[in-house]
């Protein structure tokens, strides 16, 4: 239990500047007051991690916090928190699981409330009540459902899309998609980070490259087996097939959007349709040139390509991580976008990291 007068005081004003504690009056929050305990983590300590249940919020009350998010190839940095500030509210008022970590970056003290507390004052508070329930409103406004059902739609849509494609095979599965999936989300957060990029990569653009890279060969399980299975090189005929699975993968992605046009979508589009399309027009299946090209395709030739120099395949040897940024290289102007390329190379080693995690022994 909080002692001491200048103690109380701070806490009392920490919370006076919160979207939960604000405009309640001295009774309530006097009430509320004996219901945090303090606690203290050691710097480097996980104080919450992301999906631990949300039975605790905090108020730090000396040091600095880290909040991040696993977006598949590790955790991104979403913000900072000092004195003063707050975290796990939203868990205690949803009763849901915690949707990122939080990290000491360095020794940390807090104040924190317990699940049990927390719904007792609702029970016993009528004004901390509605306060709950205006925060409710406005966090759970129709824009926020509408991007819910958006995201719900758009995978009903991709399992729609698939199921018609099912009698087919793809070769390419596993720890291919696993790979590129992460090197096209990594290089999408570097370019977010450069300032030619910036304005154009948004944590948005990022996660949803994550999420829609996979889909970037759907259109192969549509190419008879005989190409698609060929353990060998492929004669020009069997090639001009098999270049078709751009073409016919985005026309599949296309009746999906008819039914759900969603940015989600749309971005799978365009990488499945133009991740073959080349730096200097001799791409395909439209011949696109430079910038014409969209950006997450550009991406994902560069993702799609390096993986596929480091695989072993029965008419080819795996080439070597030196080898491989040579050919990246010289394919920079011609082949992939020559800033992005240079982005991927100064950051290199951190994509051989993901190659090595998920390489297919």
């Amino acid at each position: 239990m909080l002692t001491g007068d200048v103690i109380m005081e701070t806490i009392q004003d920490y919370l006076r500047r919160s979207e939960l504690f604000s405009g309640l009056d001295s009774d309530s929050l006097c009430r509320i007051l004996p219901r945090f305990q303090p606690v203290s983590f050691a710097k480097d300590s996980w104080i919450v991690r992301e999906g631990d249940p949300g039975d605790t919020m905090y108020v730090i009350t000396k040091g600095e916090v880290v909040v991040s998010r696993n977006i598949g190839w590790g955790q991104r940095e979403l913000a900072r928190m000092g004195e003063g500030n707050m975290f796990g509210e939203m868990a205690l008022i949803t009763h849901e699981v915690r949707t990122a970590s939080v990290q000491a970056v360095t020794d940390v003290e807090c104040v924190c409330m317990r699940l049990a507390d927390f719904t007792e004052l609702t029970d016993q508070d009528a004004r901390f009540s509605r306060q709950v329930l205006r925060i409710l409103t406005r966090r759970f406004s129709a824009a926020d459902v509408k991007d819910t059902q958006e995201v719900l739609r758009a995978y009903r849509s991709v399992l729609f899309a698939l199921a018609g494609l099912a009698d087919s095979r793809d070769p390419d599965t596993g720890a291919h998609l696993l790979r590129t999936r992460n090197y096209c989300a990594l290089l999408a957060e570097h370019l977010a980070k450069h300032v030619r990029y910036q304005q154009v990569v948004s944590p948005a653009f990022v996660e949803s490259i994550y999420y829609v890279s996979p889909l970037h060969d759907i259109g192969k399980v549509a190419i008879p087996d005989d190409v698609l299975l060929k353990p060998a090189r492929l004669t020009a005929d069997e090639y001009a097939i098999m270049k078709k699975h751009s073409e016919r993968g985005s026309e599949c992605l296309l009746k999906v959007l008819e039914e759900d046009d969603t940015d989600l979508f749309r971005m799978a589009y365009r990488i499945c349709r133009h991740h073959h399309e080349k730096w200097d027009g001799t791409g395909y299946p439209d011949g696109l040139k430079g910038e014409e090209i969209p950006l997450e395709a550009r991406i994902m030739s560069l993702a799609d390509v390096y993986d596929a120099l480091l695989m072993k395949r029965v008419y080819k040897l795996p080439m070597s991580y030196a080898e491989t940024r040579a050919e990246l290289a010289n394919g920079a102007g011609t082949f992939f976008d020559p800033y992005i390329t240079e982005i991927m190379l100064e950051h290199i080693q951190e994509f051989e990291t993901v190659h090595r995690e998920f390489h297919e022994s």
